[in-house]
């Protein structure tokens, strides 16, 4: 569930800047995103807020998938009903989905789990409405990577660079972890402006590891090509674009396939 301080952020200005961020498709991440939509007949965009990225896709798309969107907040369910009345909206909570059990075929978030309070029973939730083998993708900005922060952290850059860093060499032999351990960060009060509202640091290694218990990993990246040029950023950009442990997994954002297994171990 989101933080309730992020809520009070919900203003004209979040929903203006919400909306021209939804319009663009351009990343890979999204690229991706639509294919996965086009082979899929049910889909849920969780945390959709006011309905622009799941109405553009399926504007994009060559097929007519049927669509849901969910968002916590009641505004954004109200525009995205007055906006894009074919699409099917509810208000309710994503740790707790009021949708029955093996349903879609695709399930995915994009920029929502870094307002997440909970991720790991969002997670849990999405699984359980997802049809067997179906498929589960979150993207989020990669926030939790030892060599960045959120807007809202107080963490001094060079504490989190070495903490991060040990922390990934101590993760180097595991199979798994039982929890994310994002670290969660106060959204700021004033006027919203681009993720001021986070309350979660996403990180894609801790995901990966996380998620290997109850889903197959069909893809993940970072995007290191999609970082802006910086001499703090550029050393470990080299390293993660030859592939090497950790630093590919430390670019500027996180995208995760996840598939749903068969057989189903709760992490929780």
């Amino acid at each position: 569930m989101r933080n309730q301080k992020a809520e009070k952020l919900r203003d004209n200005n979040y929903y203006t800047l919400a909306h021209k961020g939804s319009l663009d498709l351009n990343h890979p991440s999204m690229k991706k995103l639509l294919k996965l939509c086009e082979d899929s007949n049910f889909i849920l965009d969780m945390g959709c807020g006011e309905g622009t990225r799941i109405n553009l896709i399926l504007a994009t798309i060559n097929t007519s998938p049927q669509a849901y969107g969910i968002d916590v907040n009641k505004l954004a369910i109200e525009k995205a009903r007055k906006q894009y009345p074919k699409i099917n909206f509810t208000k309710g909570n994503l740790e707790k989905l009021p949708f029955k059990d093996n349903f879609f075929d695709l399930v995915y978030s994009a920029y929502v789990f870094e307002h997440l309070m909970n991720p790991e029973t969002v997670m849990e939730e999405a699984r359980r409405v997802l049809k067997p083998k179906g498929m589960l993708v979150i993207i989020a900005p990669n926030f939790g990577s030892p060599n960045r922060r959120s807007p809202n952290s107080k963490e001094k850059k060079i504490n989190k660079l070495i903490k991060g860093f040990l922390s990934d060499l101590i993760n180097l032999n595991k199979k798994n972890i039982s929890n994310l351990n994002w670290t969660k960060v106060e959204p700021r009060s004033e006027i919203y402006t681009i993720d001021s509202d986070t309350t979660t640091e996403p990180y894609l290694n801790t995901l990966i590891l996380y998620t290997k218990q109850n889903f197959k990993i069909n893809y993940f990246s970072s995007f290191w090509d999609q970082d802006r040029l910086s001499l703090f950023q550029l050393v470990f950009k080299i390293l993660g674009l030859l592939k090497i442990y950790p630093f590919y997994l430390w670019g500027p954002h996180l995208m995760v396939v996840l598939e749903k297994n068969e057989k189903y171990v709760p992490s929780l």
